[in-house]
This record gives structure tokens, sequence and C-alpha cells, in this order.
């Protein structure tokens, strides 16, 4: 211990604490006090205070998301799980290997650059970080880190290129696309995407939820049907599908349909029935009264309807638009050009966020204003 005395003729003294356990790095406490006794007493207490305080764990990064990953997989839905190690890969990826502890802010932040550089959205981006934060957070409660440096860290811009590919994506297809995607879904030959295609297109389902319904769901004399749960597909490892609770609380929701879904509803009901009688569902199989399934009477896949759809779309020339999620859009489109006031509309289709919808319903009023203000234009061009 190095003590000294000070101008103002109190004491000061330094004593060693334990190193830092993660990088052997000496750690001093000074201390003052009116006599050197005192003065050497109160830094022996607080040297000794440090040495005792828990110290981060080594734990490689890898491992502590692991743990997360699991820990976080029983409070929340499997949809959220898969949607974190999405998010998450990239990270593991480049930092899984580390000690988490010894990662600094830079590190963070300049991942965060570098996935910005690949020129994915800002949403992406945002999405990564919350992963980040929620992970790094349990590694703080866990004494893996001493801090939570994402919680410091920005979401950088989305550059130009992949903000001019958001740009470029429409929000949904027009009535002539409309058209020429339906008859390029009817004859593609692929078994129920015609039928799934129209159920979407006139409901407004996320596919989740379309590929859910099963015939129970269904009343095809009041053409309405009900929404209470939506099919997840597990990860590779676990394989298979599982019933799910809808997205949101307001997802549960009865929705009717039009006279020309509940004409491709009952012919399929007929097939239904058909393949009952011969043996072609098992009545065993959970599966077995799905409105939507595959040719060995399984669940569809969400991926394998979208690759579908997406041909459709490159062969009859639909350009930038691609998967599912367009349809929902195209039926949110059609209900603000029906006239169909915003809270209807949220509840028809299971918003809860008014965001969501507002969006497009915005875009779509603005597109209707120029339409009405072209047509008012052309009625005056007879009277100049």
């Amino acid at each position: 211990m190095y003590c000294r005395k000070l101008s103002n003729g109190k004491w000061s003294c330094t004593t060693d604490a334990a190193p830092n356990p993660l990088t052997g790095q000496r750690r001093q406490v000074t201390r003052r006090g009116d006599t050197k006794k005192e003065a050497a007493l109160r830094a022996q207490l607080a040297a000794d205070e440090l040495s005792k305080q828990r110290q981060p764990q080594k734990r490689l990064v890898q491992e502590v998301y692991e743990e997360w990953i699991s820990v976080y997989g029983e409070t929340v839905k499997p949809s959220s799980v898969k949607t974190r190690a999405v998010a998450m890969r990239p990270f593991i990826d480049k930092h899984g290997k580390h000690m988490i502890s010894k990662l600094q802010i830079d590190d963070i932040q300049k991942f965060l650059i570098e996935r910005r550089d690949t020129d994915i959205s800002k949403h992406h981006i945002a999405s990564t970080r919350t992963a980040l934060n929620l992970m790094f957070e349990y590694a703080l409660k866990n004494n893996y880190v001493e801090k939570n440096f994402v919680k410091d860290t920005v979401i950088p811009k989305a550059n130009k290129k992949s903000q001019q590919v958001v740009n470029a994506k429409k929000k949904y297809l027009e009535k002539d696309e409309i058209q020429n995607f339906l008859a390029g879904v009817k004859s593609s030959g692929r078994r129920n995407a015609y039928s799934l295609a129209l159920t979407m297109l006139s409901t407004g389902l996320r596919v989740g939820e379309a590929l859910a319904l099963t015939w129970s769901d269904i009343d095809l004399d009041k053409h309405a049907l009900v929404v209470s749960k939506t099919l997840f597909e597990k990860t590779a490892d676990e394989g298979g599908f599982e019933f799910m609770p809808p997205k949101t609380e307001d997802s549960n929701r009865t929705v009717s349909f039009n006279k020309e879904l509940a004409e491709e509803l009952k012919r399929m009901k007929v097939q239904y029935n058909k393949e009952k009688l011969i043996g072609l569902r098992d009545p065993k199989s959970e599966w077995q009264d799905l409105v939507f399934t595959g040719r060995s009477e399984q669940p569809v896949r969400a991926v394998t309807i979208g690759a579908v759809f997406n041909k459709i779309y490159k062969a009859y020339g639909i350009k930038d638009v691609s998967g599912t999620h367009i349809l929902r859009h195209t039926h949110i489109t059609m209900l603000v050009e029906a006239g169909v006031d915003l809270p209807v509309i949220m509840e028809r289709v299971g918003h809860s966020n008014i965001n969501i919808t507002l969006d497009i319903y915005t875009h779509v009023t603005k597109k209707m204003q120029k339409q009405s203000d072209d047509k008012i234009n052309e009625y005056f061009l007879q009277f100049i």
C-alpha cells in the first residue's frame, strides 16, 4: 500500500484489489482520511469489497446465445423464437467463438453497419438490434457481461440501394394483375394453389391463418369462416408443424367471404369428403380436417406456396412483388376502394396496430384522390 500526506494535512492511500479475472489487469483503489491509519483502512476495505464482487464468467457468445434462446422460447411463441434466431444468425457466425465479456460497443456497432451494407432494410437492422439487446440483457442479468453495450448503439441508416429496393416494392396488386395472377395459379395445376390464393384475396387472411383452416372453421351456408389459430412450421431440427394461437389477440375473428370463394370451397369440400371415404384422410391424424393439404394430406409449407406464387408473378410479368403477404395487402386495398371505414378494415384483417393498416389506407386514398382530380380536370376541359 502506498500512502502520502496531502497539502491540506489529510492522507491518501492506494492499494491493490484482486486483478480483473477476465483480463488479468491490475486494479487499484484510492481512499482519503484525516489520518494515515483512517485512509489506509478505507482503502483496504474498498479493495476487499471490489475483490469480493462477482465478476463476469468466461462464456462464449455461442454458449450464451443457446442458453438465452432456450429461456426466451419458454416465454414467447415459436414463431417469435424463429424470428430472433434468423436475426441473430449472422452475429453468431461472426462472433460465436468470441468471449462475450470481451465484446465492446464498437464490435456491435460495426456489425450493425456491416449488416446495413448487405443492403437489408432498416426494419431488418432494427430487428437484429432488438434480438442482440435481448441476448445481452440476459447476459448482464446472469453476470456474463459487465454492461449491455447494445443499448448505446444506434441503428444505421439504410443505404440508398436498399431503400430503393424497399420503395420499389409494390404494396398491392392492380386489378389487371389480380386477374392475371388468378388465371396463372388456376392453370398451374398445383394442388390448392388457386383456392388458397382466392381465399387470401377474398378474406385478407395471413398465409399461416389460411393454411391452418379446418372444415369446422368454415360455414358454407353463412359464407363465413373463423380465424382461431395459425399453422407454424417448426425448425429443421424439430421438424413438422403445429397449430398455434393467432399473431395477436385481435387476430381471433370471424370473416365473411364472397360467393366465388364459397363455390370454390364447396368444390373442395366434395373432394375432402371423397378423400375421407376412400381412406386418404387418416382419422387419427390431427391434420385430417385441414382445408389445404399437400398431396400426402399433410400441411402445406408457407415457403412452398410462396415459391409457387413467385413463379406466377414472374410468368405474367407482375413486377416488384413476391411471396404471399401481397395478397393480404391487396385485400385491404379492395376494402379501401370499396369505401369501407378504417376501423372496420382493421377488425376484418385482425390488425391491432393502426399504423400497419393506415400505411396502405393512406397510399390508396392518395391514389384515389389523384384519379378524382384527373376526372375533374378532364371534365373542365370541355369549357376551355
